[in-house]
């Protein structure tokens, strides 16, 4: 019962089936009295046929019963009728002995009814009082066996029945189109919260919605409230420790380009002082990624209410990276160079993000080539998104690491220096937050990596 629609049913169905239980009893009953006052006027019928055949012959009827009497009777249930005559004093005049007499009986045209037994079958039985001309008067007994009674009974039963079951059918069908309608809104309401982004600080809006989710969306709206200050306050923090943290590596940096270039260091001195300020850079490349990701989310967070980004040109960020990148190639060995490039493609992304995507995929292309290579750049449209493929003649990426390489702190080689498992993941978070994608693979020539990133144009993002 932990299902809305299973309580509610509970609450409506099973009444109404506790109802209809107790209603069909009564209704059992009702036929019962039907059924009963039926054969009732049917024994009173024949009664007083037999009666006034009698009458008219001063109490005693030699040709017999009248046909007509028992005429009454005639029906496919093939029920026994037994009949009595008897005198004032109670004395059988004509009929069947086996018919008791009735406990009491009154004066003038008056009938009575009750139940007996004649030869082991219980029966129901009239003695119907009628008055002579002469001043004397006779009891006429009609009894019929149950057979008709209780057929008739159950007939009126399973029709009263038939429509009860009707009626719950009914009644169910109409419950199911009335939850679906009556919970629509709910399903609804959970579906725009499914829909929000991961992150996602916006207030939900209470405008078009039922008034019982009132109090459930003042709640979530209230705990969105605090989470923001909550993260907020998180976030300040984080950018303090990192200018701090920053201010560190830079003067520590110094400290070391300071030792290395001062005549009395010796060699030995020089590299233990080279490897210092080696492991510093990479230290500041980590919190410089790290506080890129906070950024990001921070960004998501805040999506709706950050004002919309100037259009960016994706050909001059990549260019500008690839230029940046250039005296790295070279001491790899590694030919760079951009083989396509659109001009005209405007995303309404931040420069810097759109820098990111760039630079750590040809970064990464670069530094993984383990022998001279070739690194090759396009930019181009594909409908209505920006497409920027990087294709390497590097070792590639084996199958069994393609799920998790966009992992955090994942590296797919361990044993490759200066790598900290966080460029692909930057540019997966990146790709999210702008509503893209990449995808990695194959390329054509069957060896190497090909990484597509496909961003939403200007054009083609939602209001």
């Amino acid at each position: 019962m932990h299902s809305l629609k299973s309580r509610l049913a509970a609450w409506v169905f099973v009444p109404i089936l506790a109802c209809s239980a107790i209603d069909l009893v009564v209704t059992y009953r009702s036929a019962d009295r039907v059924a009963a006052e039926v054969q009732h006027q049917l024994l009173k019928g024949s009664a007083r046929i037999i009666a006034e055949q009698l009458a008219a012959d001063g109490g005693a009827s030699p040709a017999g019963v009248p046909p007509a009497a028992f005429e009454l009777f005639a029906d496919e249930n093939q029920d026994r009728v037994f009949y009595a005559v008897r005198d004032a004093d109670g004395r059988l005049v004509d009929g069947d002995a086996g018919l008791a007499a009735p406990f009491q009986i009154g004066r003038g045209e008056q009938d009575i009814y009750f139940k007996s037994r004649v030869r082991g079958q219980a029966v129901r039985v009239v003695a119907y009082v009628q008055e002579l001309r002469d001043g004397g008067r006779i009891t006429v007994e009609v009894a019929q066996t149950m057979r008709g009674h209780a057929a008739f009974r159950k007939r009126l039963f399973l029709i009263t029945a038939r429509e009860h079951l009707i009626l719950l059918a009914m009644v169910l069908a109409a419950l199911v189109v009335a939850f679906r309608s009556i919970l629509r809104p709910l399903m609804r309401f959970s579906e725009r919260v499914a829909q929000r982004q991961p992150g996602s600080l916006e207030q939900l809006d209470a405008d078009a919605v039922p008034r019982e989710l009132l109090p459930v969306i003042g709640a979530l709206n209230g705990y969105v409230v605090r989470l923001d200050q909550t993260l907020s306050a998180y976030e300040r923090f984080v950018a303090s420790t990192a200018h701090h943290l920053r201010t560190s590596f830079a003067i520590l940096t110094s400290q070391l380009n300071y030792g290395m270039r001062d005549e009395r260091v010796t060699p030995e001195q020089k590299t233990l002082l080279a490897a210092m300020q080696n492991t510093t850079l990479q230290g500041a490349k980590v919190i410089n990624q790290l506080l890129i990701l906070a950024s990001i989310e921070q960004g998501r967070q805040h999506a709706a209410r950050a004002p919309a980004s100037p259009a960016t040109t994706l050909g001059d960020i990549v260019t500008s990276v690839i230029e940046e990148l250039a005296p790295l190639a070279q001491r790899h060995d590694v030919e760079l160079g951009l083989d396509a490039s659109d001009a005209s493609l405007a995303l309404p992304t931040p420069p810097h993000l759109l820098r990111e995507i760039a630079f750590n995929l040809i970064d990464n292309a670069i530094k993984y080539m383990d022998g001279p290579g070739v690194v090759s750049v396009q930019v181009r449209r594909a409908g209505e998104f920006a497409l920027l493929r990087i294709v390497d003649t590097g070792p590639g990426i084996a199958p069994a690491h393609l799920d998790r390489v966009f992992e955090r702190f994942y590296r797919a080689d361990p044993g490759k220096p200066n790598s900290f498992g966080l460029g692909l993941s930057i540019v997966k978070e990146i790709c999210d937050s702008l509503q893209g994608e990449i995808r990695l693979g194959t390329p054509e020539q069957g060896s190497g990596l090909q990484v597509d990133v496909r961003l939403p144009l200007a054009a083609a993002m939602p209001a």
